[in-house]
């Protein structure tokens, strides 16, 4: 199988563009050698530009950061979501759909600090509808709703849920895109 060219990042927005789409996805701090490592997967070289635009998002308060124990840690800030949640479909698609795919395996709920819900509710049919969500401070992640017939299965799914979010979220967003990674 011939192997594809990899999508150029042209100038210094549209690297920043990329790094802002990256971090929005993952949803919590990474450290900088995982965020070199996923770089590598989607760039053929990694250039002083990146470090450059690192910096520079921080400055401009566009991205948090922080160094722990020598390390680097960045983050999307809420003005740099706002701002880049725009401009991320200027990148290429398939370069777009290879970054997520490489970027799945360190989304999280737990890391990102979302607060996770789950109850049940009877219906008039006496099913019980027990619903899931996961919310961080920019707002709902997800909410899914699964009627079930016994009390008994209805308390598993909450049960589970509560005890594996993650989980069950990256099997939400596989049934819904597809994507095995989120398995990986």
């Amino acid at each position: 199988m011939k192997r594809q060219k990899k999508f150029t990042l042209e100038t210094l927005l549209d690297i920043k563009i990329f790094l802002m789409f990256l971090l929005d996805n993952i949803r919590h701090p990474i450290d900088y050698p995982t965020l070199v490592e996923i770089l590598m997967k989607n760039v053929d070289s990694l250039s002083i530009d990146y470090e450059t635009c690192l910096r520079e998002l921080a400055d401009a308060g566009h991205l948090l950061y922080d160094k722990v124990d020598g390390v680097e840690y960045y983050m999307i800030s809420e003005d740099g979501r706002r701002i880049a949640s725009e401009l991320y479909d200027t990148l290429d698609e398939e370069f777009r759909e290879r970054s997520i795919k490489s970027a799945i395996k360190h989304i999280s709920l737990t890391q990102s600090e979302a607060k996770i819900n789950a109850y049940i509710e009877q219906d008039p049919s006496n099913r019980y509808k027990v619903t899931v969500e996961a919310h961080d401070k920019y707002g709902q992640i997800m909410s899914t709703t699964l009627t079930v017939n016994s009390r008994a299965e209805a308390e598993l799914i909450k049960s589970n849920y509560e005890n594996k979010p993650d989980a069950v979220y990256r099997g939400i967003l596989f049934a819904a895109t597809g994507r095995l990674e989120f398995f990986m």
